[in-house]
């Protein structure tokens, strides 16, 4: 099966929406997806298999870092490089769009999550308490030189 990476397009809020709601407990609402659309800060990269769509990822451009707002994959398409292809496709657009930087915000106890953007050569570099609700802290993640 034949994987595409483009940039979101309107048509795609239903479809990215899905997998929101999917991956997600926090989710956003289809109108804030529709919203990026629209937005002049956003950059949203998705995944397309056979006209659906099973993984996204996007950031907003503030001057020159890249700050991502989310990236998810559907469970049946994981571990197979979606995701690694998403991240990779965001960090080509944010240094053609002028980033030197990337960060991010991931649950603290995402330990998956947190091991991709290690590996996707991520640091941490703080904590915000309480971010994702009482109890459940962010953990802070950068990216310096996004070649």
């Amino acid at each position: 099966m034949k994987i595409h990476y483009r940039l979101m397009e309107s048509r795609d809020v239903p479809g990215v929406f899905k997998v929101d709601q999917a991956c997600f407990s926090h989710n956003w609402t289809e109108d804030s997806y529709q919203a990026e659309t629209q937005n002049i800060l956003s950059n949203y990269i998705v995944a397309e298999a056979d006209g659906e769509i099973v993984g996204f990822g996007g950031f907003w451009q503030v001057i020159d870092e890249a700050h991502i707002t989310n990236i998810a994959v559907v469970e049946a398409y994981r571990q197979n490089g979606v995701g690694q292809n998403i991240i990779n496709a965001m960090l080509a657009l944010a240094l053609e769009k002028g980033c030197v930087a990337m960060t991010l915000e991931v649950r603290g106890d995402n330990q998956p999550a947190i091991n991709f953007y290690l590996k996707n050569l991520f640091t941490r570099e703080g904590r915000r308490k309480d971010y994702y609700g009482t109890g459940m802290d962010a953990i802070i993640m950068w990216r310096y030189g996004l070649e």
